[in-house]
């Protein structure tokens, strides 16, 4: 039995806040995709249950095991879900915060696609840092 969107994203935002990520929350992880926008470090696509562990691996790592994640709600409708969230990590042992939404699609009883928007794009992207460019 497919597991209500609610649910699923309840679940999900509960380990990403106490870092207890799995993937395995999602009915068909293989086909779960997750976009962050811009050109941090986080920025790209996630892809299935290895990319999306990959995705909470990249922000323990980069905020050196300080990020914290405060669900503020969860809008849900027959197609599409929306999390309104505030993200808090440390840097030079100061508290740093930023706001996203993060929009889901699905469909019945499964979770297919999300991606991530920001209050303030500059403001992820110089907290993450710069992504690596690639040399020839």
């Amino acid at each position: 039995m497919a597991t209500a969107p609610f649910e699923i994203l309840k679940t999900l935002y509960q380990e990403l806040s106490s870092a207890q990520f799995s993937a395995s929350i999602f009915d068909r992880p293989e086909v779960v995709q997750f976009q962050v926008a811009g050109k941090s470090a986080l920025a790209g696509k996630y892809v299935g249950e290895a990319g999306l562990k990959n995705w909470v691996s990249r922000m323990k790592e980069l905020s050196s095991g300080t990020y914290q994640l405060e669900l503020h709600d969860l809008l849900i409708s027959d197609r599409h879900a929306m999390a309104l969230i505030t993200h808090k990590i440390e840097q030079a042992g100061k508290p740093v915060e930023y706001r996203s939404v993060h929009v889901w699609r699905n469909e019945p009883g499964k979770m297919i696609a999300g991606y991530e928007y920001f209050r303030d794009q500059y403001q992820f992207d110089a907290i993450w840092g710069v992504a690596p460019t690639a040399t020839t």
